[in-house]
């Protein structure tokens, strides 16, 4: 009897709150909740929470609105229901959203989508996703909309929903017309280029002037990073910045590493260790998936064409700088070791960061073009200890063929193995070969 009223009241809320009385349907589902509180039926508890807080939404009390959201997805969580976990969670994410509080929106929304997807709810996953974009745009983040839109719009395209897909096709349509439109200001431009700048002369004072003094700027460059980053700039530079900061500790932690007696080889995976835990962190703090970094096949013929490529840089990289191998011997297993470390800790490391973190962040400020050129030119500041101009124009073409590639398939997987079995080549194959080679021509 207790429940039939309850069901009754719960109705008369449904009604009212579709006539718009909403004051008078908030009554209803307040007696549904006296009367549900003492009986176990968690499903139409949780129901009416979260039409109550649809209803403080709708009257822009969002911290009212949270807290029954948040209630709801308790007694949601308590009966098993996801779908309703997935309401629950898009509601909070709304509420953040509208006061500003993108991230954490985001992390909502990713949750919520994760729950349809598993109810198999192919179209409010796709709407919610939708909901990400928006996050996104309203921060300036071109790229990453375009990726939950795009997502968004072939899920609607699976399920013929041809109305909804177009919708959001129109909406891709209109963020290429605002990104053209936005400029950064000149002081943003300036202090891209001090940093640049700073970065490169650090790069040139290890390598030729004074280790020491080096490493001082790369500490100063650093903190210069991390308090520019946390002041009144715009969201996307604020996380170009933040993202820059990997590079400064990279040298740093190099310039230890030849003091603690280790084979070279072994160098790169100490760097990796940390330059994978920085990239986890930024990616965790702008709320990035994989799909956002490049972790996604694409097109498999065209990402093995691009890393068959490595074979043809590593060779010529070799040319310019002669290294000596980094293994003793030249056998199968020493060959694979040493092959595995260098696609994980050059290939996939550096890759992930300057295409999947990098370029996309500069792309979000500068636009296309000059994200990209910026991107490279970071990446082949940090080669200048090589002590060779020709391997840094060589290092910049690359960088700008593996910035074009992350531009049109949105992959890092093509490069990361061109990267990777390019310095295979250049460090453990060709050095065993090249003087045999060279001596017979």
């Amino acid at each position: 009897m207790v429940q039939d009223d309850a069901q009754e009241f719960l109705e008369m809320g449904s009604k009212f709150q579709e006539l718009g009385s909403l004051d008078e349907a908030l009554t209803y589902y307040q007696k549904a909740l006296d009367y549900l509180k003492n009986t176990d039926d968690k499903k139409n508890e949780a129901d009416a929470f979260l039409e109550i807080g649809n209803i403080y939404v709708e009257r822009k009390e969002y911290g009212k609105g949270q807290e029954y959201y948040e209630k709801s997805l308790e007694s949601y969580k308590y009966v098993n229901d996801e779908t309703g976990e997935g309401y629950a969670l898009t509601g909070i994410g709304w509420v953040l959203e509208q006061l500003g509080k993108y991230m954490d929106a985001r992390g909502y929304y990713l949750e919520a989508a994760n729950k349809f997807e598993n109810k198999n709810d192919m179209e409010r996953m796709a709407t919610v996703l939708s909901l990400i974009a928006e996050t996104y745009e309203s921060q300036g983040a071109w790229e990453d909309a375009i990726i939950e839109y795009k997502r968004s719009s072939s899920i609607f395209k699976k399920i013929k929903n041809h109305e909804k897909k177009e919708h959001i096709d129109n909406l891709i349509d209109e963020i290429h017309d605002k990104r053209s439109k936005t400029k950064t200001t000149r002081n943003e431009q300036i202090l891209a280029v001090v940093y640049l700048i700073g970065l490169i002369i650090a790069e040139v004072s290890v390598t030729y002037i004074n280790k020491e003094a080096g490493l001082v700027i790369e500490i100063v460059i650093l903190f210069s990073l991390l308090l520019h980053s946390s002041m009144d700039v715009t969201y996307n530079y604020s996380v170009m910045l933040r993202s820059m900061m990997i590079l400064p500790m990279i040298r740093i932690l190099g310039l230890t590493i030849p003091l603690m007696q280790i084979p070279t080889l072994y160098w790169f995976p100490i760097i990796a260790v940390p330059l994978f835990a920085a990239v986890y962190t930024i990616m965790k703090s702008q709320g990035l998936t994989r799909k956002h970094v490049g972790l996604i096949w694409g097109n498999k013929k065209i990402q093995f064409l691009v890393a068959l490529t490595g074979i043809l840089l590593g060779t010529i990289e070799y040319t310019i700088l002669q290294p000596k191998p980094l293994i003793a011997v030249f056998d199968p297993l020493t060959l694979i070791t040493g092959s595995i470390i260098l696609i994980i800790s050059t290939g996939f490391a550096e890759e992930l960061l300057f295409r999947g973190i990098l370029q996309k962040n500069a792309e979000n400020v500068f636009g296309m073009a000059i994200g990209l050129l910026y991107t490279a030119l970071l990446f082949t500041a940090l080669h200048i200890g090589w002590n060779s101009f020709q391997d840094l124009i060589f290092v910049f073409s690359v960088a700008i063929f593996y910035g074009i590639v992350f531009q049109k398939t949105r992959s890092i997987v093509g490069v990361t193995l061109s990267h990777g079995i390019s310095n295979t080549f250049l460090f453990l194959i060709i050095p065993f070969y090249a003087p045999v080679i060279f001596h017979l021509i």
